[in-house]
């Protein structure tokens, strides 16, 4: 009940914004939270890909002022079934930003049977997405933990597809943060596609993601700036990833 309010004094301390995930069933508090706070939450919509009234809900999420649609995840049928085409057709036609769960998901029930598999999230169903349709933003969560070579090289050769590194990555990879210039490679080469400001780096293809509760997000913040300097990132790319992708994709005020 206190989300929004906590949330605003979080993003006033860190000069935060954020693309706020947001079930169905709030989607009006949240319309009317981003209309009070304009440069502190951007909504996002969630629906389930196989609910029959999802294409419904996804209007009904735009006619509020929403700005795309996440985390998309635990889908009876891999990402590119065209079962979920009408969401992502009209997606497109909003020309919205689209986040997607890729990678091992977790696993909530132990004692009940579920219909949940990891392999209908892989980073690279995003590719023909990307691809099918153009005028979508593309963000794959987790950047396919732990297929990361598989989502840095789809991210490669699509400019509307990105990924971000919540979740577990950071934390399995403290010991060895540098290992991701092996995975984001092409920095300075001509073996990629166009990218934010022409940036030169490969590493210009995450964007921050935080995949955690408010207390959590400094911490988060913290692990991207760890991995970015043992990278070497230039600081002109690391204020990329770190929100100027996000906000000229959502045409945020400066």
């Amino acid at each position: 009940p206190n989300f929004i309010a906590d949330f605003v004094k979080l993003s006033e301390r860190l000069n935060l914004t954020a693309c706020i995930l947001t079930p169905y069933e709030y989607r009006e508090a949240v319309a009317d939270a981003a209309k009070k706070y304009p440069t502190r939450i951007v909504p996002f919509g969630f629906v389930d890909l196989d609910d029959p009234n999802a294409l419904q809900q996804v209007e009904d999420f735009h006619a509020l002022g929403y700005r795309g649609l996440g985390e998309l995840e635990f889908v009876k049928k891999p990402y590119t079934d065209p079962a979920y085409t009408p969401v992502y057709e009209r997606a497109n036609q909003y020309g919205w930003v689209v986040s997607f769960h890729t990678g091992i998901v977790m696993r909530a029930k132990f004692e009940e049977p579920e219909d949940v598999a990891s392999y209908r999230m892989r980073a690279f169903h995003l590719e023909e997405i990307a691809r099918r349709f153009p005028k979508l933003t593309v963000i794959g969560a987790h950047c396919g933990n732990p297929e990361y070579e598989w989502a840095a090289e789809v991210a490669r050769w699509n400019p509307n597809l990105f990924f971000d590194l919540s979740g577990s990555t950071l934390v399995k990879f403290r010991g060895r943060l540098s290992d991701f210039g092996r995975i984001f490679w092409w920095s300075g080469t001509d073996e990629g596609t166009a990218t934010p400001e022409k940036d030169p780096s490969a590493f210009v293809k995450l964007v921050f993601g935080s995949d955690t509760d408010l207390e959590g997000i400094e911490r988060v913040l913290a692990q991207y700036r760890a991995m970015l300097n043992a990278c070497n990132v230039p600081a002109r790319t690391q204020k990329l990833i770190l929100g100027g992708t996000a906000a000229t994709i959502l045409r945020l005020p400066d």
